[in-house]
């Protein structure tokens, strides 16, 4: 199995392309049976390899998902946090504290949603930033900041904030009822940006 993979302090990512990983054989019974039940192809080849690259890190430990639709490993202190695009799927984890990760194609447009999830001080960055996508780089540390919340409710807008701190380094807030703060990574690959969350 050809993983990339990145670590940063104590958040490990790890990513596969999907089309090179479609092998059931790493799947038990359940996941079998669980997998019969999807009837969309993108679907069916995301869940299959997921759990072959959930193989790779943690043997057949099973990942199931909160009421919420977050995604844990059963019985295991492993934080893990799940992202796909057409052509990769990557597993963010740490065993020390809980990630957020979110990977986009570099040239993905978000113009026509961004007055969705973008406040006046963030669209200031825009233009400071112009060679840069930095709606995508927000939509995706909103992603993760989603993620981490590991709850519905949260509105993009109004309740999730970020700022750029250097090149690759930005801090997201989460504006609840029991507010937060993370630092994030931005990181390139192959065409794709990948957000997580660090931890010192």
């Amino acid at each position: 199995m050809n993983v990339i993979e990145y670590m940063q302090f104590t958040t490990k990512i790890s990513l596969i392309k999907i089309k090179n990983n479609l092998s059931q054989k790493n799947l038990t019974e359940s996941e079998i049976e669980a997998l019969n039940s999807i009837k969309n192809i993108k679907r069916r080849n995301e869940f299959v390899s997921t759990r072959n690259l959930r193989t790779h890190l943690f043997g057949k430990k099973t990942i199931k998902y909160n009421e919420f639709g977050a995604p844990y490993i059963e019985n295991s202190n492993i934080h893990i946090s799940i992202s796909h695009t057409n052509e990769y799927v990557g597993i963010a984890w740490s065993e020390k504290h809980s990630v957020g990760m979110d990977i986009e194609v570099i040239d993905r447009n978000v113009s026509s949603i961004q007055h969705k999830f973008i406040n006046p001080n963030e669209k200031k960055m825009i233009s400071l930033y112009e060679n840069e996508n930095i709606p995508l780089m927000i939509w995706s540390i909103k992603e993760s900041l989603y993620k981490l919340n590991k709850s519905k409710g949260l509105d993009f807008l109004k309740d999730l904030s970020c700022e750029k701190i250097n090149t690759d380094l930005w801090k997201g807030h989460i504006h609840n009822s029991n507010p937060k703060s993370y630092f994030f990574k931005i990181k390139n690959f192959q065409n794709h940006i990948i957000c997580f969350n660090i931890e010192q």
